[in-house]
């Protein structure tokens, strides 16, 4: 066990705030960045700490956020651990029984949110049931246990006078040790109830100071992160953590439609994304030949080509160093021009889109996690980054690959087990103490971690043969004309899949202008279908052929988190999906 730096997290986020060069953060609302420095967030963080135990909240209970990302969200996340209570990550479009099986499960009394219209009507209808609802938006609907954001600070301003309540604050926070659990997380299963990850201090600490050691070193003068994925998922809150250990100045953005426009503003050098916005960002990159015309558009698309196919861990070639003065650094300019690193997880990212991205210049590095582990298990890291592969597993973790080629994680940052749930964690766990993940992977020579499908996704068709879904959706998805890729062959004969079209490359493919373009007339396109078909051929040829796609149904709509197709980290929700499009299954097996 390695020995914790610092005891907590909260006393992780209250020394930052000591920092003098500490730079504060910033929140994108209405156009404009607001400013929280350094003795705002500490102090209002107390005050808020108070206000939650005049409110009745009592150790070991839970404070429920549905907020998007912003600096309440952590400032609230501090002050529940002051109470020794736990956060629990619920989101707006939630089912209202699993929203409040999460509330009950984890004895959720205050929820905070933004604004009550952002809530789907059922999750309206449960407020009553909490001892509190805070809104962050003083123009918010008021409900009749509501209290604003600001006339909560208040109220534990007015609180702090009393000596009392200042004692309090100090032991409150000597008292927590590495240990305690300081958020519930429920796992977003595409079937069955969802499961509450319970992490500790000691969880998210052990890793965030790993990886400053090892990984990735920020400087808190110059480095600038910016913010654009829901704070509620891990991965983005165990990275804003990460920011704090190293005193970094953070922008949160206001949505993640606005990345580019948020980068071209802030232009940072840091960030965490999920592949879609990688993705996004090469498209962008990439569709800015088809203005062009004559010798430009010749070079831009040149450019273009060699990125693609030049092996990034070489030595860069002459062509290289020519396209990187004459296109590429105009390509970094045009997302800020500062980024330094950028860490891709939540999923799997399409190998050339990396390699692109890291012959023009953007470093991007490559990652792995689960909730149960906090998130991460492995990173590529800067200057030694290998496409492909999910990096190197961090030192203070034992990872192995057991039966069925399974990834299985033992240390530190690691969780003790699912919240009420002990034959669940029976079965989670091997004999000696390792998490079962329910991945499939293997570890190269020189010690890179490469995934290779999911054991509890294993598909069985009805002639008892098993499909890995998870290899060919990728495989399907490289092609520029494929947003998403569904393979279906659970209990049917043989394997289909539903491919959810790209619009902004569709529009590229047909030579159309955004007026011009219309997604229905796109998708019976006998060119655009042709493509598709000669890549799912192409594709056939590696499959065994009981794997191999023997039909498939173009879709049109527009996958969102709103829709309840995607998950917060914009990976397709598949039990949700099948349900949508039950008709266009079937029809592809009559």
């Amino acid at each position: 066990m390695e020995p914790l730096q610092t005891p907590s997290l909260v006393h992780l986020f209250f020394s930052n705030c000591e920092r003098e060069d500490f730079a504060g953060w910033y929140h994108r609302k209405n156009e404009q960045w607001v400013h929280f420095p350094r003795t705002y967030l500490r102090d209002k963080t107390r005050f808020l700490a108070l206000a939650f135990k005049n409110h009745g909240i009592n150790p070991g209970q839970s404070i429920g956020i549905v907020a998007n990302s912003c600096p309440e969200w952590i400032m609230a996340d501090i002050a529940s651990q002051i109470n020794h209570a736990k956060v629990v990550p619920l989101f707006p479009n939630i089912s209202s029984e699993n929203f409040n099986f999460q509330c009950d499960d984890s004895d959720v009394q205050i929820l905070l949110l933004n604004n009550v219209k952002d809530l789907d009507q059922p999750l309206k209808e449960s407020l009553p049931r909490f001892k509190a609802v805070i809104c962050i938006d003083p123009k918010s609907e008021l409900p009749a246990n509501g209290v604003y954001w600001e006339d909560l600070l208040k109220e534990g301003e007015a609180l702090s006078k009393d000596e009392k309540s200042t004692l309090w604050l100090v032991t409150q926070i000597q008292n927590i040790t590495p240990d305690m659990p300081f958020s519930i997380i429920y796992t977003s299963g595409s079937t069955g109830r969802p499961k509450g990850v319970e992490l500790t201090h000691r969880n998210m600490l052990s890793q965030i100071q790993v990886i400053k050691r090892d990984y990735i070193h920020l400087n808190r003068k110059t480095d600038v992160a910016l913010v654009i994925l829901p704070v509620a998922h891990v991965l983005e809150r165990m990275t804003i953590y990460f920011y704090i250990i190293n005193g970094t100045k953070v922008y949160f953005g206001d949505t993640p439609k606005n990345t580019s426009k948020l980068m071209v503003e802030v232009r940072p050098t840091v960030m965490m994304v999920v592949p879609r916005i990688l993705e996004r960002m090469y498209e962008s990159m990439t569709g800015a030949a088809d203005k062009l015309f004559g010798p430009k558009r010749w070079l831009l698309n040149r450019a273009i080509k060699l990125a693609k196919i030049e092996d990034p861990t070489k030595r860069a070639s002459i062509g290289k160093r020519i396209y990187d003065k004459l296109v590429y650094s105009k390509m970094r300019d045009a997302i800020g021009g500062r980024i330094r690193i950028i860490v891709s997880g939540g999923g799997a990212l399409n190998k050339s889109i990396c390699r692109f991205l890291l012959n023009v210049g953007v470093m991007v590095c490559e990652g792995y996690g689960l909730t149960e582990c906090s998130p991460v298990v492995s990173v590529n890291m800067p200057g030694s980054v290998r496409p492909g592969s999910v990096g190197i597993p961090l030192p203070h973790l034992e990872v192995r690959i057991g039966e069925n080629s399974e990834v299985q994680v033992k240390g530190d940052s690691v969780f003790k087990g699912y919240h009420n749930l002990p034959e669940t964690n029976r079965e989670s766990f091997t004999d000696d103490g390792f998490f079962r993940t329910g991945d499939q992977g293997s570890i190269d020579e020189d010690g890179f971690l490469h995934l290779t499908g999911r054991i509890k996704e294993l598909l069985k068709t009805s002639t008892g043969k098993y499909v890995s879904p998870n290899p060919i959706e990728l495989e399907i998805s490289r092609h520029p004309l494929v947003e998403q890729a569904l393979v279906i062959a659970n209990d049917r004969k043989f394997a289909s899949v539903l491919i959810f079209l790209n619009p902004v490359n569709a529009r590229r493919f047909l030579q159309r202008d955004k007026f011009d373009f219309d997604v229905n007339k796109a998708m019976e396109s006998t060119r655009i279908n042709e493509a598709l078909q000669r890549h799912i051929m192409r594709i056939n040829k590696k499959l065994n052929h009981w794997e191999q796609i023997r039909k498939w149904t173009l879709i049109g709509d527009s996958l969102s988190v709103e829709s309840g197709l995607l998950t917060p980290t914009l990976k397709i929700r598949r039990k949700a999906a099948e349900e949508k499009y039950a008709e266009q299954i079937e029809r592809m097996y009559k």
